[in-house]
């Protein structure tokens, strides 16, 4: 309290009853998000399912690109959180969550995505059956863009530019949480920020 008044800044207020930031439920919210980012992807290849069935490749690509925005914005959205939440504990309750956290939480998240992509590349060398069918359910959102490098259920079909692309897309949706982290973490407030650029 006394260092609010010495310093004129009004600290940002803590309501939970945890001393420090919970690393380990952050990491675990983290892979859940995939699901939420599957559900999100899901109800968008249902909405434009029949523009894909006229549109063709076209379709594949229009759905791929809103599912990958879907997934921008899910992660965005928690990694600001979860930023703002670290922010908060290293201000508040004394605690040292580095910005760099947010890489971590970001890796994790895409953790399963990544999986299903090494089981599929167990089954394209040949040694089990194929797992093309489970790849695009596990990866709902993005199956629009995953039909570009693999347009039906056939492994022989398969594209293998999908192990260099997919990963990096992987890579893409882990620097966008690691980003939106450090904005939370910098205690920066987004709406003002924006608000404040409109006015300008």
């Amino acid at each position: 309290m006394s260092a609010e008044k010495d310093t004129g800044v009004k600290q940002p207020a803590d309501y939970s009853g945890e001393e420090r930031y919970n690393r380990g439920r952050a990491l675990v919210i983290s892979l859940l998000r995939w699901l939420e980012c599957e559900l999100f992807g899901l109800f968008i290849f249902l909405s434009i399912l029949a523009m894909r069935v006229i549109l063709g490749r076209a379709g594949d690509i229009i759905f791929g690109l809103l599912g990958l925005a879907a997934y921008v914005m899910v992660m965005a959205d928690h990694g600001f959180k979860e930023g703002s939440k670290a922010h908060t504990k290293n201000v508040v309750r004394g605690d040292n969550v580095g910005r760099g956290f947010g890489w971590l939480l970001g890796l994790v998240s895409v953790i399963p995505p990544l999986v299903s992509l090494a089981v599929l590349g167990i089954s394209f060398s040949g040694s089990s059956e194929t797992a093309l069918p489970v790849f695009k359910a596990a990866n709902a959102g993005l199956w629009g863009l995953i039909n570009l490098f693999a347009p039906d259920m056939d492994l022989a079909h398969l594209s293998p530019a999908i192990f260099i692309v997919f990963p990096a897309i992987q890579l893409l949706l882990a620097a966008v949480t690691a980003a939106a982290f450090r904005v939370g973490h910098s205690g920066s407030d987004l709406q003002t920020w924006i608000m404040y650029k409109k006015g300008k």
